[in-house]
């Protein structure tokens, strides 16, 4: 029952995934009236933010992609040149592509400052975490490595969550703009956060199993 669980929330977890995707892939018509960019008709001009807002999209999908990927540990092996290589990717999308440029971001959000807070926030954790599971791994420590990954993965996926609960907060909760933007800027990655400590829990003897047989192949 409880693998059957598991590969119900993976599925749902992917599709999740791909989808954030294409929703950033669809940005690179290079349209300045779509979608989210009508909200900022205002900033269009402002070259430094739109490459900003781009390369945002680039990080995150990116992240998203390879992140996913490392989790399927029967397919990519923790100890191959794969994992590794992917891993890098992984980090460089976030600490010098995705997180950058949130944080940049953050200081044009709507909704005054509590909003600016909320988004600094997402990507101060965002690369906090990435940056932790490297730290770990790179002292031998896999099992503190694979915990902050799954934290780490977990705010990358923050952006799945935004937007699910901007749809849900518009469409049928019927929020207005400006409270949804507000409750999106912190409770995804917050939420993210908990749950990616309620998996660690579940799959502490998954996490030990991984772990032990990576110290064995490194050997």
């Amino acid at each position: 029952m409880k693998k059957v669980i598991s590969y119900i929330l993976w599925i749902a977890v992917v599709l999740l995934a791909i989808k954030l995707v294409a929703i950033a892939i669809a940005y690179f018509n290079f349209e300045t009236d779509y979608e989210f960019l009508k909200q900022k008709q205002d900033l269009i001009h402002n070259k430094t933010w739109l490459v900003a807002f781009y390369l945002h999209l680039l990080g995150g999908g990116v992240a998203v992609l390879t992140g996913t990927a490392l989790f399927f540990t029967r397919w990519i092996k923790p100890s191959s040149k794969l994992h590794k290589f992917m891993g890098k990717i992984y980090f460089i999308s976030i600490m010098f592509v995705g997180g950058p440029t949130g944080l940049y971001l953050a200081f044009y959000a709507e909704s005054g400052y509590l909003a600016t807070i909320g988004f600094i926030g997402m990507s101060a954790a965002w690369m906090v975490t990435t940056f932790v599971s490297v730290a770990k791994i790179t002292k031998g420590d896999v099992k503190g490595h694979y915990k902050w990954t799954i934290r780490s993965y977990a705010t990358t996926l923050a952006g799945v969550t935004l937007r699910i609960m901007t749809g849900l907060g518009i469409e049928y909760l019927h929020w207005d703009y400006d409270t949804t933007f507000l409750i999106t800027a912190y409770v995804p990655w917050l939420m993210n956060l908990g749950f990616a400590e309620i998996v660690i829990l579940l799959k502490s003897k998954s996490i030990d199993l991984v772990s032990t047989k990576y110290a064995i192949n490194k050997q």
